[in-house]
């Protein structure tokens, strides 16, 4: 891996003085940088045949975890990205990267008749959406990680050079386990507090109840400070039917 490589994947890290957990797996090259960006991080290092057999089974202990070749190399895919998003917390992210198949040198080579595989996989971009959200990541984000020559030729015969995708040979995925959004909520009231929130909302809008359930939900939000902004966003998260959503929204007032 060059240095630009190495650059653009460590974009999607920020600084952090905190003590994260960063799991590396056959990726210890970003080692030297991660200790500049997370200098109280504690750091595990995974480079193992039958790597899904070798992963902890405890759920939630990474904030972070860098495996470059999850996606270019093996067949078990979904079982990986599943393995990884059952370790990482709530706020955690997955760095990986993937070979471009709608890259022009990939398309002329074809074009052909070649296709050197060498055992290296190739994903189109929504190949890769669709797979990490199989896997039940809730955000993806892409950054180019090698990108050369020009595709006007592919765009005369038809190819859509959308985000600059034919240029790019190798795309790098910043995969978040949980949106921006459910982390903050999740931040701000304990899990035992989110649980009994949860369940009170269910049962509401299930019409198991309900009377007594609303009067829960209120003696809960006054004992543990649920403001109504939180409670509104709360449903949005765990309410499944937009009826069931006005409802409690328009008893409640928020």
């Amino acid at each position: 891996m060059n240095n630009f490589e190495r650059r653009g994947l460590l974009q999607f890290v920020p600084p952090n003085f905190l003590p994260v957990n960063v799991l590396l797996i056959y990726s210890e090259e970003f080692l030297s940088d991660l200790r500049e960006i997370f200098p109280a991080a504690q750091f595990f290092l995974l480079n193992e045949p039958n790597l899904i057999e070798k992963l902890p089974k405890t759920p939630k202990i990474f904030d972070l975890i860098i495996a470059k070749e999850v996606l270019t190399v093996g067949e078990n895919f979904y079982s990986m990205l599943m393995a990884f998003n059952h370790l990482l917390k709530d706020s955690g992210a997955l760095l990986t990267q993937f070979y471009n198949v709608r890259f022009v040198k990939v398309l002329e080579n074809l074009r052909r008749g070649r296709f050197f595989n060498n055992e290296r996989r190739f994903w189109a971009k929504a190949d890769v959406v669709k797979l990490l959200d199989d896997a039940i990541y809730k955000e993806i984000h892409f950054l180019p990680g090698e990108r050369e020559f020009s595709a006007d030729d592919w765009e005369k015969f038809g190819f859509e050079n959308f985000n600059d995708d034919l240029t790019t040979k190798i795309w790098l995925v910043k995969a978040c386990k949980c949106t921006a959004e459910v982390v903050a909520l999740k931040s701000l009231f304990t899990p035992e507090v989110r649980a009994d929130l949860s369940r009170i909302l269910h049962r509401i809008e299930y019409d198991i109840d309900a009377e007594e359930n609303f009067l829960k939900l209120k003696e809960l939000c006054e004992r543990e400070g649920i403001f109504g902004e939180y409670l509104s966003d709360f449903i949005d998260q765990v309410v499944v039917h937009e009826a069931a959503k006005d409802f409690i929204r328009g008893r409640l007032m928020i």
